[in-house]
C-alpha cells in the first residue's frame, strides 16, 4: 500500500478533486431526502484527510509534521473537555464534528505543504471541477428541476446542491483558473459555450458572491493584458480588449432585470423599503444588512456570547451550539474561527495558514498569465474568507483553496516528462534508455509514459524515474475503439494538462505519443531519428506525417543528425529556428564494463566477424544485404542480435544459402557489447538511419564501422569513423572486399565531454519558461 500511495498521490490528489462536485451533489441529496445530517460528503472527505496524514508521516516519512499534529490533538482535547464542563457534553458530537470541518483547512494544508514537491495537480483538474459544477447547476435549472438557493424571500437554484455560500465559494475561487484555461485554448465554440453556461449559472444562483468575483477577475485580467499590449506596443489588441469589454458589459445591462440576482437585488430594496441602491449607504444598518447581509450583526452578537465566557472558552473556544442548537455563523471566517474556537484554536490554524502563504509568497518568478491569475485566486481566498465566509471553514472549499496555494510554491525540481512506444529492443528505445538515466535526478523528476509497458530496457530505468502506460485500444468496433482512445486521452488531458515543465514526443512515428507530449507542457519537444524523405518520397506524404504530429505546435524540433534536420528544413523552412540536433546518448563507462561479461559465444579466429545490433525489419535495415555479403565472401562471419517482424524471413534466407554456420542469431540481449567487443566490425546495411546509438557503442569499443548511410552530429561524422559502402549488392561486395584488405585505423574521440556539453544544452530547454 505504502509504494502504491508513494507513487499515486499526485493522481489520487488529482481524482480527489473532479470528484468534488459528486461529493457536494450526493451531500445535497442526502440532506434534502433522507434529512441525513452526518453526510456521505464529510465522511469522506475525513477519510481522505486521514490518508493524507498518514501517506505524509508514514510514506513520505515527514516526521515534523508530529509536532504540530500532536498540537492539534492537544487542543481538540482541550476543546472537548471544555464542552463537557461549560456546556455539560450537549451535543457534543456536533460540537466536535463541526470543530474537525473547520480544521480540516490547516491540517490538509500542512500535510500537503509537508509532500508539495510530490504534488502538482494541472490547471484542468480545477477547471474540470469548477465546470462539473457548472453542470450540476446548469442542467437541472434548463429542467426546471433543483433546490433554491433561499429558504425564503429571496430566489435563486442551486441544482441539487446545499450549501449556496459553499458552491459560490468554489466557482468564485475557481474563476481565475478559468480564465488561465481559457486564454491557452484555441477552439472558439466550445470557449462561448462555457462562457454561456458559467454567465447563466452566477447569475440564477442568486448570490453577489461570483458575480463580484467575475467583475474583480476580469478587472485584474484586463490590467494584465493592458499593460502588456502597452509594453509591447500592440495597441490593436488593446483596442479588441476594450471593445470586447464595452460588447460584454452592454450585454450584461440587457441581460441582468432577466436574473435571479437582479430580482433578489429589488427584493431587498423593496424590504428595505428603498427606492435605489444609493440610499443603501445613508445609514450603517442599511449597509449591513444590503451589503453585509446582516453579518455585522451576528458579529456583535456573536462577540458578546465571547464576552460573557469563562476565560478557558475564552482560550479554548465557546464552540458552535447554543442551548443543543447551532447557533448562527458571523460567515466571516476570522472571526468565525476566533470566537467559536477561541485564542488558543485562532492561534493554531491561522500559524499554519500564515506560514505556508509566507512560504509561498517569497517566490520570485517571472510573471506568467498563469501566475499572474493563480495569484488573484489567492486574493480571492484571503478576501472571500474576511467579507463572505466558508471560504477556510468548509471541507470543500478548503480543498480547492489549499490546492490554488500550493500551485503558487516554488518546486525545487522540475519535472519532465517523455513519451514513446514501448521500451523493447530498438535504436529510438535504447536512446531514450541512455537519455532519462544521464538526467540529473536530484534537479529532475522524470515521468515515461509508454503505449505499450513492455521491453527488455524497462528493469534498466533508474527506479526513481516513474514509468506508465497510456493504453491505446484496438478493438475491431470502430465505435467502441475511438470511444474509449477518446476517454482515455480526456482523462490524461484532465489531469496532466500543461503540468510539466517539459515535455517529449520522444518516439516520432508515435501518433499518441505525440499527442501526450502536447497535451503536458507549454514547453515541448518533437523528437526525429530519421530521415523521413526516405520514407516519405512525395512531399504530400511527408506533409502529412509531420502535420498529423502537430509539428508546427512543438517549441522544439530535436534532431539525432545534422542530414536528418536539412532534410526537414527543405520542406518546413518556417520551422527552420525550432529545429535544432542533438545526438543521443550512451553511456560509455556501462558500456565497456558490460563489454567485460563472459558469454559462451566465440568468434571464428579464421573469419572476419560482423556484428548487427538492432531491429530485423527488411523495409528500413535491410539485413538481407548483410547475408548476401557472408554468401559471397567466404571469409566473413556474422553475428545479428534484434529480433523483429522479418526474423523468421532472414532465417529462412539463411537456411536456404546454407550459412547457418557462419550467420548466427543470438535474439533480444541486454547486454550486446560482450559480443560487439569480439567483432572486427559493426554493421548496418539500412536504406536511411538517423545516427544509430550502434554507432556510438562501436567507437566506445574502438570497433570499425561499415553502413551505408553516412550521417554526421555536432561531434561526430561517420565518414571520419567508419567506411561507407554502396546500396548496390554488388558495388558493396566489391567495396568490403578492399575494406577486409586494408582495415582503417580507428579515430580516437573523447565523446563523454561531449555528451556533458549536451546534456547541459538540454538542460536548458528544460529549463525554459514559456
Amino acid at each position: 500500500m505504502n509504494s502504491f500511495l508513494k507513487k499515486n498521490i499526485n493522481l489520487l490528489l488529482g481524482i480527489f478533486l473532479v470528484l468534488q462536485p459528486i461529493l457536494d451533489l450526493l451531500t445535497g441529496l442526502c440532506l434534502h431526502l433522507l434529512n441525513i445530517n452526518l453526510t456521505i460528503g464529510i465522511l469522506v472527505r475525513i477519510i481522505f484527510l486521514l490518508l493524507i496524514c498518514y501517506t505524509a508521516l508514514f510514506v513520505f516519512k515527514k516526521k515534523k509534521l508530529l509536532i504540530p499534529y500532536l498540537g492539534i490533538i492537544i487542543y481538540f482535547l482541550l476543546y472537548t473537555i471544555g464542552i463537557i464542563i461549560y456546556k455539560d457534553g450537549v451535543g457534543l458530537f456536533k460540537e466536535i464534528q463541526e470543530l474537525v470541518k473547520v480544521f480540516y483547512f490547516p491540517i490538509l494544508l500542512i500535510s500537503l505543504y509537508s509532500i508539495r514537491d510530490k504534488i502538482r495537480i494541472s490547471k484542468m483538474t480545477l477547471f474540470t471541477t469548477l465546470f462539473l459544477y457548472l453542470i450540476f447547476i446548469f442542467i437541472p435549472l434548463s429542467l426546471g428541476l433543483g433546490y433554491q438557493s433561499y429558504q425564503i424571500t429571496k430566489v435563486g437554484t442551486l441544482g441539487f446542491y446545499n450549501s449556496a455560500n459553499e458552491i459560490s465559494g468554489i466557482i468564485s475561487l475557481l474563476t481565475p483558473i478559468m480564465f488561465i484555461v481559457l486564454a491557452s485554448s484555441k477552439k472558439i465554440i466550445p470557449k462561448v459555450l462555457l462562457v454561456i453556461i458559467y454567465l447563466v449559472v452566477i447569475l440564477m444562483i442568486g448570490t453577489k458572491t461570483p458575480l463580484l468575483t467575475l467583475i474583480i477577475t476580469v478587472g485584474f485580467s484586463l490590467l494584465y493584458f493592458w499593460s502588456k499590449s502597452i509594453k509591447e506596443k500592440q495597441f490593436k489588441n488593446l483596442f479588441i480588449s476594450v471593445l470586447v469589454l464595452l460588447v460584454g458589459i452592454s450585454s450584461l445591462i440587457i441581460i441582468m432585470p432577466k436574473t435571479n440576482f437582479y430580482k433578489n437585488i429589488e427584493t431587498h430594496l423593496d424590504f428595505l423599503e428603498l427606492d435605489n441602491i444609493g440610499e443603501v449607504f445613508e445609514d450603517e444598518e442599511l449597509v449591513d444588512h444590503f451589503i453585509f447581509s446582516q453579518r455585522l450583526t451576528f458579529f456583535v452578537k456573536k462577540a458578546r456570547l465571547y464576552n460573557k465566557a469563562s476565560l478557558y472558552q475564552k482560550l479554548f473556544g465557546i464552540g458552535y451550539l447554543r442551548k443543543g442548537k447551532v447557533t448562527k455563523m458571523i460567515e466571516m471566517d476570522y472571526f468565525d474561527i476566533y470566537y467559536s474556537d477561541g485564542l488558543i484554536g485562532f492561534l493554531l490554524f491561522f500559524a499554519a495558514f500564515i506560514y505556508v502563504l509566507y512560504k509561498v509568497l517569497r517566490r520570485n518568478d517571472k510573471m506568467t498569465y498563469e501566475r499572474y491569475m493563480s495569484i488573484v485566486s489567492l486574493m480571492l481566498i484571503i478576501f472571500l474568507a474576511f467579507f463572505t465566509g466558508h471560504i477556510i471553514t468548509a471541507p470543500a472549499v478548503s480543498l480547492i483553496s489549499i490546492i490554488i496555494i500550493l500551485s503558487l510554491e516554488k518546486r525545487e525540481k522540475k519535472d519532465l516528462l517523455f513519451a514513446s512506444y514501448s521500451m523493447d529492443l530498438g535504436g529510438i528505445e535504447k536512446a531514450l534508455l541512455n537519455l532519462i538515466n544521464r538526467i540529473d535526478l536530484d534537479k529532475y523528476n522524470v515521468r515515461v509514459v509508454l503505449e505499450d509497458k513492455r521491453g527488455i530496457f524497462l528493469d534498466l530505468i533508474d527506479s526513481r524515474i516513474i514509468v506508465d502506460q497510456l493504453k491505446v485500444f484496438n478493438n475491431k468496433n470502430i465505435i467502441i475503439r475511438k470511444s474509449l482512445n477518446y476517454l482515455n486521452k480526456l482523462i490524461f488531458k484532465i489531469l496532466n494538462y500543461h503540468n510539466y515543465d517539459f515535455s517529449c514526443c520522444y518516439a516520432t512515428y508515435s501518433y499518441s505519443s505525440s499527442k501526450i507530449a502536447l497535451i503536458s507542457s507549454k514547453n515541448t519537444a518533437f523528437y526525429v531519428h530519421n530521415d523521413y524523405r526516405t520514407i516519405y518520397k512525395d512531399e504530400n506524404d511527408f506533409r502529412n506525417f509531420f502535420d498529423s504530429r502537430n509539428i508546427s505546435d512543438y517549441k522544439h524540433i530535436i534532431f539525432v543528425s545534422n542530414e536528418n534536420r536539412e532534410g526537414f528544413i527543405e520542406i518546413y523552412k518556417q520551422l527552420t529556428k525550432k529545429c535544432k540536433v542533438f545526438n543521443n546518448f550512451i553511456n560509455t563507462k556501462e558500456i565497456i564494463e558490460q563489454s567485460k561479461e563472459k558469454i559462451s559465444a566465440k568468434k571464428n579466429k579464421d573469419k572476419t566477424l560482423l556484428m548487427y545490433v538492432g531491429r530485423l525489419d527488411d523495409d528500413a535495415k535491410k539485413i538481407s544485404r548483410q547475408i548476401n555479403l557472408v554468401k559471397n565472401i567466404e571469409k566473413l562471419e556474422l553475428w545479428i542480435i534484434g529480433d523483429g517482424p522479418d526474423r523468421e524471413k532472414y532465417v529462412k534466407e539463411v537456411k536456404d544459402n546454407h550459412l547457418e554456420k557462419r550467420v548466427t542469431f543470438f535474439g533480444k540481449q541486454k547486454n550486446p557489447f560482450p559480443y560487439m567487443k569480439q567483432a572486427d566490425y559493426v554493421i548496418l546495411t539500412s536504406d536511411y538511419e538517423g545516427f544509430p546509438v550502434t554507432y556510438l557503442e562501436a567507437i566506445t569499443l574502438n570497433k570499425n564501422i561499415i553502413t551505408t548511410f553516412p550521417t554526421s552530429d555536432d561531434v561526430v561524422d561517420i565518414n571520419e569513423y567508419g567506411n561507407v559502402i554502396d546500396k548496390n549488392q554488388n558495388k558493396m561486395i566489391e567495396q568490403v572486399k578492399k575494406i577486409m584488405k586494408n582495415k582503417k585505423n580507428i579515430k580516437k574521440i573523447d565523446l563523454e565531454s561531449g555528451q556533458v556539453a549536451r546534456m547541459r544544452k538540454l538542460e536548458k530547454i528544460f529549463d525554459e519558461v514559456v
